[in-house]
């Protein structure tokens, strides 16, 4: 009887992994794709466009994949524009990305702001380190068409939010696959 019991125990981990696997999933993707408030084509360097919910956003490149895109080549400044200051930019950590097989975006920058109008505009200067430069350097890929590159203002959430997300994936991977192998065994393990 006491063996049924951590059986049962052990095998109704499962479900709360995949509940909690399903969740961290939720999370972690608006991350990746948050809806887009703004996308230019790289050759228009200055639009405007506006924030209908405060929070955290994002600006993201986008273009066909295996091309090297002209990151160093200009740094995204955002402006609020009634109150005509700029916006802190903070450059993504891991920069995360996504593909569909032909066109891969990928995160720049973050920043928080509240609703309002505000400008987007490429200046002169540099998206990357110093060292994701030299380390783009060292693959021979073509340039990228700039007629097919293009610059996203996204909804974003918290970085915070990535991070929990990965740790719930773990988690509930740990409660399918340890009440599974622990659900079999149980009658072992209690009998010893």
């Amino acid at each position: 009887m006491e063996t049924t019991m951590f059986q049962i125990f052990f095998f109704c981990l499962i479900p709360a992994g995949v509940f909690i696997l399903i969740t961290a999933i939720k999370l972690a993707r608006k991350s990746f794709n948050g809806d887009i408030i703004l996308e230019i084509p790289f050759q228009r360097k200055i639009s405007n466009f506006e924030i209908s919910k405060s929070g955290v956003y994002s600006i993201w490149h986008k273009g066909p994949i295996f091309r090297k895109a002209p990151l160093n080549k200009f740094r995204p400044l955002i402006m609020n524009e009634v109150m005509k200051e700029e916006i802190t930019l903070i450059p993504s950590i891991f920069r995360p990305n996504s593909n569909n097989g032909i066109t891969g975006s990928m995160e720049l920058f973050r920043f928080s702001v509240p609703v309002g109008k505000y400008q987007l505009e490429l200046r002169e200067g540099s998206s990357v380190t110093k060292a994701e430069h030299v380390i783009s350097g060292l693959f021979p890929l073509k340039m990228v068409d700039i007629e097919n590159y293009y610059i996203q203002v996204r909804e974003s959430q918290p970085f915070y939010y990535v991070v929990i997300g990965i740790l719930l994936i773990s988690l509930s991977g740990l409660l399918i696959i340890g009440g599974l192998v622990f659900g079999i065994l149980a009658d072992q393990l209690i009998t010893k």
